[in-house]
């Protein structure tokens, strides 16, 4: 049995992996920060370009189906939403960015958002970069990947729809969203129809957390 302590000084008793999910649901949406949660629980957030599968990933990492709404439209979610994952931590969506549909004024509205949530919550310890590994990372996709490092932020990128391309062909195109972005590491495979990947993200969101459990 682990116990969670949190900044309210409520803890939380809980047993077993995070990943075992028995408790998984949506808690608030938020557009300021006076609206996110407060009870300091620690929180991992999950950003990528409209349409790149962040909420189809989110529904395959808690085992739901429709926990996190999926839309054909891009550019469905415009605001930050909180999801309490086994009372423990929150899986964090953020608003999907480069959407051409979407007006400047509207796009600055994002980045004031995004910017303010990434840069100054103290409960978050990770973010996962999606990108769709079918195709070289846009403008966006670089741009949000170059601020991460600047500002030095924990991150790892998240190559989604796997299962959209030949298996033969997965490894040649992780290797270009590693030379696009200069990365190091290459990034994680995954799909949301066949569950790739998905344990490896969970070790990743485990042991950023781990540091949470006394």
């Amino acid at each position: 049995m682990q116990t969670i302590s949190s900044h309210s000084g409520r803890t939380a008793k809980v047993s077993g992996p995070v990943r075992e999910i028995t408790k998984a649901e949506y808690t608030t949406t938020a557009v300021k920060p006076a609206q996110f949660p407060e009870n300091g629980w620690p929180e991992v957030a999950f950003v990528g370009r409209s349409n790149v599968g962040k909420s189809s990933l989110i529904n395959a990492m808690l085992n739901r189906k429709k926990l996190a709404r999926t839309s054909q439209n891009p550019g469905k979610t415009r605001t930050i939403n909180f999801f309490n994952v086994e009372d423990r931590l929150y899986f964090v969506d953020l608003p999907g960015y480069g959407y051409a549909k979407v007006s400047k004024s509207e796009s600055a509205k994002w980045g004031e958002m995004v910017d303010s949530y990434l840069k100054n919550r103290p409960q978050l310890k990770h973010i996962f970069l999606l990108m769709d590994i079918r195709h070289e990372p846009s403008v966006y996709d670089r741009q949000i990947h170059e601020w991460c490092k600047h500002y030095n932020l924990s991150f790892t990128v998240i190559a989604t729809k796997s299962d959209k391309i030949k298996k033969s062909q997965v490894q040649k195109h992780l290797a270009v969203i590693r030379k696009a972005l200069g990365e190091e590491a290459p990034p994680i495979p995954f799909s949301s129809e066949s569950w790739e990947g998905r344990e490896v993200v969970w070790d990743v969101i485990e042991k950023e957390i781990a540091t949470e459990v006394d």
